[in-house]
């Protein structure tokens, strides 16, 4: 069984979302055994899903970041 690990960045997590919304983010965020975070944002939004906020807060601190 292989070990996947997945680089994160804003870039990455804005093509994500704006082809599939947050719950693509979620997907995204879900996916691998490992995050290697590249940037602070991405490490904020990782960090406020991991807390369990709500769609709506974790979709307000995604376009705070991403200017949609």
């Amino acid at each position: 069984m292989g070990f996947n690990k997945r680089w994160i960045n804003i870039d990455q997590i804005k093509v994500q979302y704006s082809t599939g919304g947050i719950d693509a983010v979620k997907r995204y965020l879900d996916s691998p055994d490992a995050l290697i975070i590249t940037d602070e944002e991405s490490s904020d939004i990782l960090a406020k899903y991991r807390s369990k906020v709500s769609d709506q807060e974790l979709d307000k601190i995604i376009n705070k970041y991403i200017c949609i």
